[in-house]
């Protein structure tokens, strides 16, 4: 199997819950135009793009938005950076079977299984095992959930967060896993048998942020201890529930991942080491020798659920121009999702290849 490599955060509606960003292209042609008009008749959308240091689009920057899949960079981060401090080895052995250990079927759009099969062409898998790094580029190039939530669980949410202290990240909730959350409704009906959906609904969105993130973390341990099937074969969820997983999720804004991807373009902001190691697992884009012909470098984040796309992306040209993109998108009509995911490649490309669209940006 082989991933084609684009400006992409495609979004697929596909089981029962979805947060995933699989790096690929979208059927069908771009109309980079579409999410124009997009932006300027919909308030629930948000774009900042950055070019050679000038913010040329700042529509509705601040505003909170929920990041969906997204939020795994700065989870690859904080894994470049204990990576730096010896503290963890990209190299190091990952048991199949205990990433399994965090995989819900239906819930990631296929991500996992073909970030295993894509595993496997590559000569990535030895025996039932990978190494470290690769597990950290199925988080971010398949979008595998599993991965994401084994990953938060080596290198620790607080450690995690931290990050967002030390950089100063002020509109950015905490980080806390995404898995464990999507099952808080089925861990809500096996405390509770005699809850109904309406029960469990009111439940939680009576729940304190602080309690729906304690429950993540203690469904994390559950799944870890081995009771996975016990939620699998209890599985409760409809979309009311799915739409207040969605609503719950980290929420930033891209005025900051604009920034954040400011920080990974520059090349100048980490050390060395961390830099290399963020570079193998984020540029997968540059894995693409068509992209090598006008890029130096380039790297992209997108994450969706039924009711929501995100994007942030940075690249640098041949000629040295350097260009960050964040948009996000919520409380989208059905179908709209997939809209969006199919003309974003066209949108992000369109930023980065012709002066004339970058002006209409300007008009917005």
């Amino acid at each position: 199997m082989k991933i084609a490599l684009f400006f992409i955060g495609a979004c697929m509606v596909i089981g029962v819950i979805i947060i995933v960003a699989v790096v690929r292209q979208s059927a069908g042609k771009d109309d980079p135009e579409y999410l124009l008009n997009h932006l300027k008749k919909n308030d629930n959308s948000s774009l900042t793009v950055r070019r050679n240091g000038v913010t040329l689009a700042s529509i509705r920057a601040d505003e909170m938005f929920p990041l969906a899949s997204t939020v795994k960079i700065i989870v690859a981060i904080e894994y470049a950076r204990q990576c730096e401090g010896n503290i963890i080895d990209p190299t190091q052995s990952v048991s199949l079977d205990e990433l399994d250990s965090y995989y819900v079927p239906n819930t990631d759009g296929g991500a996992h299984d073909s970030w295993l099969a894509y595993s496997k062409e590559r000569g990535l898998l030895l025996g039932n095992s990978t190494n470290l790094e690769n597990v950290v580029k199925g988080m971010i190039l398949f979008s595998s959930n599993a991965n994401t939530e084994y990953m938060m669980d080596l290198l620790g949410v607080d450690a995690i967060n931290r990050l967002l202290d030390e950089w100063e990240i002020e509109k950015h909730e905490s980080v806390y896993p995404i898995v464990s959350a999507m099952l808080i409704p089925t861990h809500l009906k096996l405390e509770n048998p005699s809850y109904t959906e309406a029960t469990i609904e009111a439940t939680l969105k009576e729940m304190s942020r602080e309690e729906y993130i304690q429950l993540s973390h203690d469904i994390l341990k559950a799944l870890k201890s081995g009771q996975k099937q016990t939620y699998i074969d209890q599985l409760h969820t409809n979309e009311p529930l799915q739409k207040i997983w969605s609503d719950r999720l980290t929420r930033s804004t891209t005025a900051e991942y604009a920034a954040i991807m400011g920080k990974l373009n520059s090349k100048t902001s980490f050390p060395k080491h961390t830099q290399q190691g963020l570079d193998a697992v984020l540029e997968g884009l540059m894995e693409s020798p068509k992209n090598r012909e006008w890029l130096q470098h380039a790297g992209q984040k997108g994450g969706s659920t039924t009711f929501l796309v995100t994007n942030a992306a940075y690249a640098t040209d041949l000629d040295g121009n350097a260009t960050e993109i964040a948009i996000f998108t919520n409380n989208l009509q059905k179908g709209e999702g997939r809209k969006i995911s199919k003309h974003l490649n066209g949108f992000i490309l369109s930023i980065l290849r012709d002066e004339d669209f970058r002006e209409k940006l300007e008009e917005l």
